[in-house]
């Protein structure tokens, strides 16, 4: 990412130095997800609520510009009397452009008081007839409402809110891919609200308070194909090699990871699956399988360098799909890819042990017993590999 310049007068500019902005993204007109943004310099640090920051580097002289890390997203922005306005894109899909503007100012987070379950089991309305089950878990930082949607592949990650009046809510959650914002209310145990994603999703949902309920069983979501006996492909590294893979020939607890780098859960895995490969120290190995649509093996492969290089992720990675028309089911042996990301887990010996579909990232109350367990089981196949 270039180094920052800007047209403006000097004297200017040092006002805009360290500055405190409210930042918009409008998905329609009548929503819209805000996040507090701060000006130093080079940099916008975007703060995603109470949850994480990120940074975007500008360069540019009239217009300034700027890409996120890890994703394939962009931002342009103009200096205006009262702030900057501009827009956010995705470089990898046609036509995605959102309206984006800087306020001065700053979201207060505040705490609240009152008293809400800790999960619902909801059910999400996505239109001409079709309903799916989902977990709406809330929980309390420092006070402040934090939450996420768990759906049986997946979160809408770090959610930040408040509440509006009596027992209506707002979350909103921006990470660089994810758009989110909810808006609900609770009466007793019952809970309904709406959910802006993104440029055009939208659904609708009603559920009531059950702390115990869960979703589909991750580790039976895809299944083998009748016909498996191995699992083997040749697909093309990120240094213009072709990287060779035969389950008949490994010799140590192998992970499998389908992905992309356009898959925000698939940036939550990855960390878990990159700090085991480096804790084990050469005693497991770790394969990202990158499904990617952005039309070339050239676009592709800069993506997920992208993504490798702004994860700091060490583990080696290949190039499965690069545009849409390639067939995602021919790479593996699976009856079908349900969910992004996908894990595969290999013993020593190639046998698959376990797939595991979809991924309930660090915004979930999932999370902690699946990094444990996950060590917990690599740490039983390498000690079977070494017995």
């Amino acid at each position: 990412m270039a180094p920052f310049s800007c047209a403006l007068p000097e004297t200017e500019m040092a006002e805009e130095t360290g500055q405190d902005f409210i930042g918009s993204i409008i998905q329609n007109d009548s929503a819209l997800v805000s996040f507090n943004v701060h000006l130093e310099e080079k940099v916008l640090t975007f703060n995603n609520g109470v949850q994480e920051s990120f940074e975007v580097v500008l360069n540019g002289e009239d217009t300034l510009r700027g890409s996120f890390p890890i994703f394939a997203s962009d931002l342009w922005l103009i200096h205006t009397e009262d702030g900057f306005e501009g827009e956010y894109y995705r470089t990898d899909a046609n036509n995605y452009r959102l309206p984006l503007e800087l306020k001065p100012g700053n979201i207060q987070y505040k705490q609240i008081s009152s008293n809400f379950s800790s999960q619902y089991a909801i059910t999400r309305y996505l239109g001409e007839g079709t309903e799916q089950p989902a977990l709406l878990q809330l929980d309390k930082k420092d006070g402040v409402l934090i939450g996420t949607i768990a759906t049986s592949t997946g979160d809408s990650r770090f959610l930040t809110g408040k509440q509006l009046e009596n027992a209506q809510y707002l979350l909103q959650g921006f990470d660089g891919r994810f758009i989110y914002r909810v808006e609900f209310s609770t009466e007793g145990d019952s809970v309904f609200g709406h959910v802006w994603a993104g440029m055009s999703g939208y659904y609708s949902f009603l559920g009531v308070a059950d702390d115990h309920a869960t979703l589909e069983d991750p580790e039976e979501m895809s299944t083998l194909r009748e016909d498996y006996t191995h699992i083997e492909w040749h697909l093309p590294g990120l240094n213009g090699d072709t990287v060779h893979f035969d389950s008949r020939t490994i010799t140590k607890p192998t992970v499998l990871a389908i992905q992309g780098s356009w898959c925000p859960n698939c940036m939550d895995e990855g960390r878990v699956l990159d700090q085991y490969y480096r804790e084990f120290e050469g005693a497991i190995d770790v394969f990202g399988l990158s499904y990617e649509y952005s039309g070339t093996l050239d676009k592709a492969t800069a993506a997920v360098q992208k993504m490798e290089r702004d994860l700091g992720t060490s583990f080696p990675m290949v190039i499965a799909t690069y545009n849409a028309q390639q067939d995602r089911n021919a790479i593996l042996p699976l009856e079908q890819i349900r969910s992004y990301p996908t894990t595969i887990m290999l013993d020593h010996q190639g046998n698959v042990v376990k797939i595991y579909s979809g991924f309930y990232g660090p915004s979930t109350k999932e999370y902690e017993a699946y990094v444990r367990e996950t060590r917990q089981e690599l740490e039983a196949l390498v000690a079977k590999a070494n017995g």
